[in-house]
């Protein structure tokens, strides 16, 4: 399902500036938008969102990143709890794309177990 939000009033459209509504499949699988008693298809959400009335919004959860200089946690190639300072590098960003990259002792330290548990190291 996509979720939009509408950037601009639309005329006789019980929809508020800001608000976000998510899109809804029917039993051919196309999606399409319900809004009043009418259905806004794909095409014409296209559209709108074209002519500037809507957009697209994502709301997935972003993971949590340390400011430039700021500290975070990994575990190293021996399994140890290392603090590592952000410099947005190849290294840092290899780190957070793996998941091997924490704000707090207790998220890594939870991750350090669930590691060695895998691993099966003690």
């Amino acid at each position: 399902m996509t979720k939009y939000k509408l950037l601009k009033p639309i005329k006789n459209v019980e929809w508020n500036v800001g608000e976000v509504r998510e899109t809804e499949e029917d039993y051919g699988g196309d999606s399409y938008l319900k809004i009043n008693n009418f259905a806004l298809s794909h095409f014409t959400l296209a559209l709108l969102e074209h002519a500037g009335f809507i957009e697209e919004v994502d709301e997935t959860p972003k993971r949590w990143r340390a400011k430039r200089n700021g500290t975070y946690y990994y575990l190293n190639l021996f399994f140890e709890i290392s603090i590592g300072w952000e410099a947005y590098n190849s290294f840092d960003n290899a780190k957070y794309e793996a998941g091997n990259y924490f704000q707090t002792t207790e998220q890594i330290e939870e991750f350090r177990k669930g590691v060695k548990a895998l691993v099966g190291i003690k």
